[in-house]
């Protein structure tokens, strides 16, 4: 039979888990950079339609905006994060694609097709090389698909690096 001491000891330690901090929500950040000013009509961008019905607000001096979905960059590859416009960061991947554009030069009048890079996210929301939020692009590089050849290429380049790791081991 335990002694009064350990009795209190044992109550003790249950009542830490229940001290202990719950389970937070994410951590909201509402940042500037997110703000896209509806009342001065930019002919430099246009939101995607999805932004048409969002709450407008306020700033301080009066402006009014509504807050966007923006990305931002990294140095390192692969680093660039979604603040997403209620202020939460996004957790799934953001996929790199390239869109076809076309420019026109001003005094020749000659075109010239360019890709620019863009980021999708999987719930299908795009975005530019600046970050802004887009329509979904109608003219997208081609997808690479990898021939048999090269499957079977990457098969046994994966196969020979796991040998060499395990005979490393050894």
């Amino acid at each position: 039979m335990p002694s009064e001491k350990t009795k209190k000891l044992l109550e003790g330690l249950g009542k830490i888990t229940d001290s202990a901090p719950r389970v937070h929500d994410e951590e909201k950040v509402n940042s500037y950079t997110n703000r896209f000013y509806t009342d001065i009509s930019s002919p430099i961008h246009t939101l995607p339609k999805r932004y048409n019905k969002s709450k407008k607000r306020k700033d301080e001096d009066g402006g009014e905006y509504i807050m966007i979905d923006r990305i931002y960059g990294s140095i390192f590859k692969g680093a660039s994060r979604l603040l997403q416009a209620d202020g939460t960061v996004y957790k799934g991947k953001l996929y790199p694609k390239r869109r076809l554009l076309q420019s026109k030069d001003p005094i020749t009048k000659d075109k010239k097709n360019f890709y620019s890079p863009c980021l999708v996210t999987a719930d299908g929301r795009w975005f530019d090389n600046s970050g802004m939020p887009i329509e979904a692009p109608e003219k997208l590089e081609p997808e690479k698909v990898k021939t048999a050849e090269e499957i079977e290429a990457d098969t046994r380049d994966k196969l020979q690096r796991e040998s060499q790791m395990l005979s490393n081991l050894k």
